[in-house]
């Protein structure tokens, strides 16, 4: 199997230009950035806080078809991205573009990337019942992450500074040498289904609560890491991803899974979310919710390496470098360093985050809220740093609904979101993007893109 699969396709993320890391699937969540624990209601609610279903605000809410991708780099500029597509079409890097390049991968941040997709979303909300929503969400998340050895080695082979301390041929450790390093990846189909009411109401305060729950098919898992001297390594992909296992069929702890199905998943997994929302006087909001709690078994086509160390290779340190020599000295590194052997199962936790918001209806046509979102674990697809976001939808007259704010966090820079949507009694249809000035800019540039044209709603809103 090719091991460096997931390094080339974080290379490939860039150069397609880059994505973002929080919740993509909702195009009005997007036009505010990821700000949505007091904003959201309907089937908009699952995964985010179950309790806001019972304030839904339409008898019967469906979605089809609508999701999001983008991207974003910590790590570089406009300028060293384009170098890099440049380096990658013409094959040649001079050693003073290769420093440029080291000196830019080496980040915390190099990409963060995701995409989220609702097959379909469906919520349905009676009087003393509550709402009740179902879903099918495709989700994909990645993080980057190299720390200066690791750059160095794949731009500058033998001018990377560990080649003055360690001599070519010498035996080192991905422990030793790559603290901090990460290439984390996850695809997983979700089928979701969550439930809230109305459980305390008094004259000035409603308070909500409910859960939700996720039935998860891991589709593919990798992780290259190392973090406090420990290194991690494993991957699992589901045949529909071409991957060859020839190696391993043989090899009596490997579970092999054929293509059998339309997906033929690899893991699964059960998620759980638990959520209180509350209104005050009617105009203000708040929220806090804890979503993903639970684990993923992967039991099928699954490989974890161990360190073995590797040898610095011998490289040529001349002041040509040709593009693809960065390449082989990253799967030379990988393939040599670790040694994939079959497990027969892998248990990995969900990526637990815990939620926060606060909202203020200004009038009919202005809704502000702020949100705080953080990680409770460390694993994949989890955000890389805490998320803070201010979020306003404005509603101009009655058929137009126009989304900003302003967002941090989650391995982001600033960002500065725009959303609009067509918004009728019955139907609605938006595009957003989590920072309309990322393409354009010269520090930390990116691109995010949400769009859902199939959204409905059946019966009077109630009046919130």
């Amino acid at each position: 199997m090719k091991k460096l699969l997931m390094l080339a396709a974080a290379f490939a993320g860039i150069q397609a230009s880059a994505l973002a890391q929080t919740e993509l699937s909702s195009f009005s969540v997007v036009g505010r950035g990821g700000v949505m624990n007091t904003f959201v209601h309907d089937f908009q609610a699952i995964g985010v806080n179950p309790g806001n279903l019972g304030r839904s605000t339409s008898i019967v809410s469906f979605t089809i078809g609508e999701g999001g991708v983008g991207a974003s780099t910590q790590a570089m500029t406009r300028t060293t991205v384009n170098r890099f597509l440049e380096a990658a079409e013409n094959k040649e890097l001079t050693l003073a573009a290769r420093r440029d390049l080291a000196k830019a991968f080496t980040s915390d941040n190099v990409l963060n990337a995701g995409a989220d997709f609702n097959t379909f979303a469906l919520s349905i909300s009676l009087p003393k019942f509550g709402g009740l929503a179902i879903s099918n969400r495709q989700r994909a998340l990645s993080h980057v992450a190299f720390n200066k050895n690791f750059s160095e080695l794949v731009f500058l082979g033998q001018d990377a500074e560990l080649y003055k301390q360690y001599a070519p041929g010498q035996t080192v450790y991905v422990s030793q040498l790559f603290e901090g390093t990460e290439i984390k990846a996850s695809w997983v189909n979700e089928w979701n289904i969550a439930y809230g009411r109305k459980i305390i109401d008094l004259p000035l305060l409603n308070i909500y609560g409910g859960a939700g729950y996720r039935y998860i098919q891991g589709m593919a898992l990798y992780e290259f890491s190392s973090k406090g001297g420990e290194v991690k390594a494993y991957s699992a992909a589901s045949p529909i991803l071409d991957i060859d296992y020839d190696d391993y069929l043989n090899d009596p702890k490997f579970t092999y899974e054929d293509a059998d199905g339309l997906l033929s998943p690899v893991g699964r997994g059960h998620g759980f979310d638990v959520g209180l929302s509350a209104e005050i006087v009617k105009i203000v909001k708040v929220s806090a919710s804890v979503t993903d709690i639970g684990k993923m078994t992967w039991t099928e086509n699954l490989l974890q390496a161990q360190d073995k160390g590797f040898k610095l290779p011998e490289v040529d340190g001349s002041e040509e470098y040709d593009f693809s020599e960065a390449a082989d000295m990253a799967k030379t590194i990988i393939d040599s360093a670790l040694v994939f052997s079959p497990v027969s199962e892998l248990t990995t936790d969900l990526p637990t985050r815990f939620r926060a918001g606060v909202g203020v209806k200004i009038g009919e046509k202005v809704e502000v809220g702020l949100d705080y979102v953080r990680a409770l674990n460390n694993a994949p697809g989890n955000i890389s740093q805490d998320f803070v976001g201010l979020g306003i939808d404005v509603n101009p007259f009655s058929a137009l609904r126009l989304s900003t704010g302003v967002t941090t966090g989650a391995g982001d820079k600033f960002n500065l979101p725009v959303g609009i949507a067509i918004v009728t009694p019955v139907y609605e249809f938006g595009v957003s993007t989590r920072d309309v000035t990322a393409p354009f800019v010269e520090d930390n540039p990116g691109g995010s893109f949400a769009v859902g044209f199939l959204r409905f709603k059946i019966g009077k809103p109630k009046v919130l």
